[in-house]
């Protein structure tokens, strides 16, 4: 199996969806869900998914693939080969990443870029927002073309020197997307706090990776958050929040969608599975494995995330894959922690980490998972229901899991190109034992099994406020 064919069954199963979980064939015809329901045949071939959970692949809307750092001169490890096979073997069938406007630049530049470097290494479908550094007339009048040609979202860092972009230019952006039918998806920390926190612990001479997490504490990402909603909410824009790991910022979130405001949010596995203990000083240089931005928090603030899961108030899962090596990558910070790359490799173990995390400890229910990790994603950013469900005339992306499997990860045995995996050791089950995409066995019984360049462009639309979950 893993060539594509034209009639599939998976039988036998358990379905789970984000609003039903039955025993249930799926009959998968020219690589989209034709038909679900029991005692379904087929003259094609048949996979025996006995024993096992069938569930929409994956969305992963938060990945850095082959990503430049300029400001240190450095690029993520992961391609869009190994990113995406890495993806898959996860359980991932569709990626959104990342077009960077450099300064100067237009946005189809970037998009046009962009795509040239994805389309010959996916494996998997993908899309990506648009990183927006630069705030000019020209570029706002870009907006709706992008949103109509199927690139309704856009990034906005309101730190990092070299891509911030200040009030005013966030507020003209929110604007143009809102006016249009896109999305604003914000990167919050104050940076005026960030630099201040930076400058003071480098002059005392605190320059090792233990010092990253204070420079950046949660009342900096929640002072950002809430005035990113303040200033949406001034011309009624919706919003997404990135990242989101504090109980402040998750409380933000909540509040405005309580008003009634079209705000959504993410989070992601290492705020889930990890604390701030990662940054003990008596780890030495190794603590620069887990420096990223924003940082991991003390361990109350990650209970304030896994009930904000559970009670709505944050909508996906995403594992911001920012994969970096440690070797011969996050060792060019050695004497300063501001030139540790930031972030961590997460593509492979996002959905076995929540699903460990939440589903085998019963804090959220197989029906919540699948909306964190895929049904939501595709809402929130413009796929539903093309992706993210079951239903007929759906792409037949499709992870077939075995509940009961436990694995421990193992950096060696992942498929990225980093050098370690910042969940070494845990053991978790979700690992899918098949995925598809598009109807073909991409992963068969854990093995990667696509053609390189297989992956093609997602099909997006205009968002619509009022359909966010």
């Amino acid at each position: 199996m893993g060539a594509p064919v034209s009639e599939l069954l998976i039988a036998g199963g358990t379905v789970v969806t984000a609003d039903r979980m039955e025993p249930a064939d799926v009959l998968i015809r020219d690589g989209r869900i034709a038909d679900v329901g029991q005692d379904l045949t087929t003259e094609g071939e048949v996979l025996d998914a006995t024993g096992h959970w069938v569930m929409p692949g994956g969305i992963d809307t938060h990945t850095h693939l082959a990503h430049p750092i300029d400001r240190l001169g450095i690029t993520t490890a992961d391609d869009f080969f190994t990113g995406t096979v890495a993806g898959a073997c996860g359980g991932v069938t569709t990626i959104i990443d990342f077009s960077l406007q450099r300064r100067g630049e237009t946005l189809a530049l970037a998009r046009d870029r962009r795509l040239g470097e994805i389309a010959p290494d996916a494996v998997i479908d993908y899309g990506f927002h648009t990183i927006v550094t630069d705030v000019r007339d020209d570029v706002i009048a870009e907006v709706p073309e992008l949103i109509e040609g199927g690139f309704p979202s856009f990034k906005v860092y309101m730190t990092y020197g070299d891509k911030i972009v200040n009030d005013d230019g966030l507020l003209r952006l929110l604007e143009a997307t809102g006016a249009n039918g896109g999305l604003v998806y914000a990167h919050c920390e104050n940076d005026c706090a960030v630099t201040y926190l930076i400058n003071q612990h480098l002059s005392d001479g605190k320059t090792g990776p233990a010092y990253h997490a204070p420079s950046r504490p949660p009342v900096v990402e929640a002072e950002a958050t809430h005035r990113a909603i303040m200033l949406a909410g001034v011309v009624d824009a919706p919003l997404c929040i990135a990242h989101v790991t504090s109980s402040g910022a998750a409380g933000h979130v909540a509040a405005a969608r309580e008003r009634g405001e079209p705000v959504v949010a993410e989070t992601c596995p290492q705020y889930l599975v990890l604390d701030e203990t990662v940054y003990d000083p008596c780890g030495g240089f190794e603590v620069a494995k887990f420096v990223c931005s924003p940082p991991m928090r003390a361990a109350e603030h990650r209970d304030a995330l896994w009930s904000a899961l559970a009670d709505g108030s944050i909508q996906q899962v995403s594992s911001d894959h920012a994969p970096f090596r440690y070797h011969d990558q996050k060792t060019t910070g050695r004497d300063n922690f501001t030139r540790i790359p930031n972030g961590l490799p997460g593509i492979e173990t996002r959905l076995p980490l929540v699903f460990a995390g939440g589903v085998s400890t019963g804090l959220i229910s197989p029906q919540r998972f699948v909306e964190l990790a895929s049904t939501n994603p595709a809402r929130i950013f413009g796929m539903y229901p093309r992706k993210g469900t079951l239903d007929a005339g759906a792409d037949a992306d499709v992870i077939v899991v075995d509940p009961e499997a436990e694995t421990e990860i193992d950096a060696a045995r992942l498929h990225s190109a980093v050098d370690y995996s910042p969940f070494q050791g845990m053991r978790v089950s979700g690992f899918p034992t098949w995925t598809l995409s598009r109807g073909e066995v991409i992963v068969d019984r854990g093995e990667p099994v696509a053609e390189r360049g297989r992956g093609r462009l997602a099909e997006r639309g205009r968002i619509d406020p009022a359909a966010l979950p």
